[in-house]
């Protein structure tokens, strides 16, 4: 079970890094969906099945969607068959990785300030007493609800972003008439 845990790990891993070393971006929004699946799998391993469905859901099933479906009607394969040099992202992507790891060797050694005392506050007594769906809406909507405000607005403009996107409104494009549809039916 551990091996696949870490195969898992690693898939998430490979596929990160193809998304964002693809040429073409249809390829780049296949292997995010396959780097949310491979999360969704690992979430399943912890033993947080209503994180790993919402995260399969809400992100492989609208986000990653959504951006196929946009990259698809903007037609943004013809900008992959231009090679562009990206070489001098490497030496910025480098050292943001390495800090990051290195945040998250100072995470997990534990020496963050402060830390244990927020574990030893918490009121465990209140986790057994309610399911996990529960404990979730009750933070989301009471501790967080500002973010989550925040994120629904930035998806509804993400949207009319992508509605604004692909409308257009030149002439040669044919329309339907609707009433010119049905009084074919009716003739």
């Amino acid at each position: 079970m551990e091996a696949l845990f870490y195969l898992f790990a690693f898939s998430v891993i490979i596929s990160g890094i193809m998304v964002i070393s693809a040429l073409n971006p249809v390829h780049s929004i296949l292997w995010l969906i396959v780097a949310f699946s491979s999360a969704a799998v690992l979430f399943i391993f912890l033993e947080v099945d209503f994180i790993a469905f919402i995260f399969l859901i809400v992100y492989v099933g609208a986000i990653a969607i959504l951006f196929l479906f946009v990259i698809m009607m903007l037609n943004l394969t013809d900008l992959a068959d231009s090679f562009q040099d990206m070489s001098n992202y490497v030496p910025i992507g480098f050292l943001i990785g390495v800090i990051i790891f290195f945040k998250v060797l100072i995470f997990s050694s534990g020496k963050l300030s402060g830390l244990s005392g927020v574990i030893n506050d918490f009121r465990w007594d209140f986790l057994e007493k309610v399911s996990n769906i529960e404990v979730l809406g009750r933070v989301l909507y009471t501790d967080y609800y500002y973010y989550f405000l925040l994120a629904s607005f930035v998806l509804l403009v993400a949207m009319i972003g992508a509605i604004v996107l692909t409308h257009d409104l030149r002439v040669e494009i044919k329309r339907q008439d609707i009433f010119i549809q049905i009084s074919r039916q009716l003739k």
